[in-house]
C-alpha cells in the first residue's frame, strides 16, 4: 500500500511520457463527453479535446506528481473548452445547450412520464439561455456529476464562487418556471 501511494506521488519527468499517454488514452471518453456538454458540438468537441491534448503534451514537465495527473488533464480540457466559448461569444453567434439526463422511474404511468418529459425539456431549455459560466457549473454539477470543489478546481473558480453560480442558475430557472405556471 505505501509503494502504491509513494509512486503515485512520483514526479513525473520528461522521460514519462508513457504515463501521460495512458492518462490520455484512458480519460479519452470522459474528456470527450465534458468537451460535448460544453460545446453542444461533437466536431468542435473532438477538435478542442487535440487542442488540449497537444498543450497537456507541451508543458508535460509541468506536472509534479503523478496522482495529479488526471486532475489536470481535466483541467486543460475544461480550459480549452471555456477559451473556445470565450471565441464563440466575442463572435457574438454562441449556441449552447445542456443535456438534462431523462428522470427514470421504475413503474411511470403514462400521465407520469409526459408531465417529466415536459418538466425535463423546460429544464433543459432553461438551462440553455443561462448565462455561460452558470451554465458551465450548472452542466458539470448536474450532467456530469462532478462535486463543486471537481468544479472549482476545473475552472479556475473558489467553491464559493461555484456555489453562487449554482444558487444563482437554480432561483433563475424557479423564477422563469413560476412565471410560466402563474400565467
Amino acid at each position: 500500500m505505501e509503494v502504491a501511494v509513494a509512486q503515485s506521488r512520483a514526479p513525473l519527468h520528461s522521460g514519462c511520457e508513457e504515463s501521460l499517454v495512458e492518462a490520455l488514452a484512458e480519460s479519452a471518453p470522459r474528456h470527450m463527453a465534458i468537451a460535448v456538454r460544453m460545446l453542444d458540438d461533437r466536431e468542435e468537441a473532438r477538435e478542442i479535446l487535440q487542442e488540449a491534448w497537444i498543450r497537456a503534451w507541451r508543458n508535460r514537465g509541468s506536472i509534479r506528481e503523478s496522482a495529479a495527473l488526471q486532475g489536470w488533464l481535466r483541467r486543460i480540457v475544461v480550459h480549452e473548452c471555456l477559451r473556445a466559448l470565450r471565441w464563440k461569444a466575442a463572435r457574438s453567434w454562441l449556441t449552447f445547450s445542456w443535456r438534462v439526463p431523462e428522470a427514470t422511474d421504475p413503474s411511470p404511468s403514462p400521465d407520469g412520464l409526459i408531465g417529466k418529459a415536459r418538466l425535463v425539456a423546460e429544464v433543459r431549455r432553461l438551462a440553455a439561455a443561462l448565462p455561460p459560466r452558470q451554465r458551465l457549473v450548472w452542466g458539470l454539477r448536474f450532467d456530469e456529476g462532478w462535486s463543486v470543489r471537481e468544479i472549482a478546481e476545473s475552472a479556475d473558480m473558489t467553491v464559493d464562487t461555484v456555489r453562487t453560480h449554482l444558487g444563482r442558475a437554480l432561483m433563475r430557472i424557479q423564477e422563469q418556471m413560476g412565471r410560466r405556471h402563474a400565467v
